[in-house]
């Protein structure tokens, strides 16, 4: 009997060992089927068939779709169709929840429960909520402020620290009461943005990935390399997304394929491009035939050509602490509360010159601390505006 209660404990201990090991495979698998790269399009406009006419479009050479038309995402039962209909058509896809028309609640997207049963659903194939937009950028130029103002006496001491902090405190304050409406809210690493200034301020406010925006002929290498050193010292993701050029239209094809080749070396992990509204008749918002064209032209690309990885710099530029500078020209505004100040042509002269010596080798960070302990900065040589140059893991 004992001979054979220990053969039996045996056995049950080898099934268990092959149970586990197999589990083990699985998840190795299911980790490893996951793209390291998503490339793709934020169907911001139009109804449920225009996202099913956009990604059929699109299938074969993209694996993400953003559902970001209004029309949609506030339409509970036609998302739940536009999801199963893109899980089964194999795409990962990521909601958008847009601001509360007045005050905080609630946000505009789909029902409180949606989330709750998104992963249950579709499993990795939602990805998350792409919450907000622009919410530096506003801050920058707009009426619609995070901080719309400061004290007389933080204004005329240009105190910058202040900004910093309201800035973060109304940010992670918005987020949070608009993520309460959800039972229960995505959480961090499934929060997505997109922004064209202050995406240091947006990643420490709480989002897991802030798409920078490439927009008009705003300098893509300035908007990379701030993205993904917020994102590499704060142990976030970043992506890029091609946006309007002012005109109202995406770039021509052949630009659109430039910045996806760029982005892609530049070690981005999303890739979308934008489709709004065209005022064309076409039956891809604005993109074209020929768009459509360079992105398969670009899946292509990545299908033979290698890369260094999601943060291949090891050179950063750390600028002081709190300077909310938009980095659009030497006089771009502060916080878009002052205008520029001493430093501004000094930082964005410097800036430029490294991108033309460094290229994709350099980032741009902050000199932040949090609770009085410096951010580490995870590179091997740090450049500070005040001209010290440094062989260094963390800020002195």
């Amino acid at each position: 009997m004992r001979r054979r209660t220990a053969v039996a404990v045996v056995a049950v201990l080898l099934v268990l060992a092959l149970l586990f090991t197999l589990a083990a495979d699985l998840q190795s698998q299911k980790a490893a089927s996951k793209p390291k790269v998503f490339v793709g399009v934020d169907v911001a406009d139009g109804t449920e068939d225009d996202v099913y006419a956009v990604a059929d479009a699109v299938y074969g050479y993209a694996n993400l779709i953003i559902v970001g038309s209004l029309n949609v995402t506030e339409n509970t039962a036609a998302l739940t169709r536009v999801c199963n209909f893109l899980y089964q058509k194999g795409f990962y896809f990521i909601v958008y929840v847009g601001f509360a028309l007045n005050d905080y609640l609630p946000p505009r997207g789909p029902d409180p429960a949606f989330f709750s049963t998104a992963s249950a659903l579709w499993g990795d194939k939602f990805l998350g909520a792409y919450f907000f937009d622009e919410v530096g950028g506003s801050q920058l130029d707009t009426s619609e402020k995070v901080v719309s103002s400061v004290p007389n006496s933080q204004f005329d001491s240009r105190d910058y620290a202040f900004a910093s902090e309201a800035y973060f405190a109304g940010l992670t304050g918005d987020l949070a009461i608009s993520l309460s409406w959800f039972k229960p809210a995505p959480v961090q690493s499934q929060l997505f943005t997109s922004d064209y200034g202050l995406y240091w301020y947006d990643y420490l406010s709480g989002y897991g990935t802030v798409f920078a925006e490439f927009v008009g002929n705003q300098s893509r290498q300035i908007a990379v390399a701030l993205d993904r050193g917020a994102a590499h010292t704060l142990g976030k993701d970043w992506g890029v997304i091609i946006t309007y050029q002012g005109n109202g239209n995406i770039e021509n094809a052949t630009q659109l394929y430039s910045d996806m080749t760029f982005a892609w070396q530049s070690g981005a992990k999303y890739i979308v491009v934008f489709d709004g509204n065209s005022t064309e008749a076409t039956p891809y918002g604005v993109l074209t035939q020929a768009h459509l064209d360079a992105m398969k032209q670009f899946w292509n690309y990545t299908k033979t050509n290698t890369r260094s990885g999601e943060y291949p710099a090891d050179t950063t530029y750390v600028l002081p602490a709190d300077y909310g500078y938009g980095f659009r020209s030497s006089s771009d505004t502060i916080w878009g509360l002052w205008n520029a100040d001493a430093l501004s042509a000094e930082v964005w002269n410097n800036a430029n010159s490294l991108l033309a010596t460094y290229g994709n080798n350099l980032d741009i960070v902050y000199a932040t601390r949090l609770d009085s302990e410096p951010i580490a900065l995870p590179y091997k040589t740090l450049i500070f505006w005040n001209g010290t140059t440094i062989q260094s893991s963390s800020i002195p």
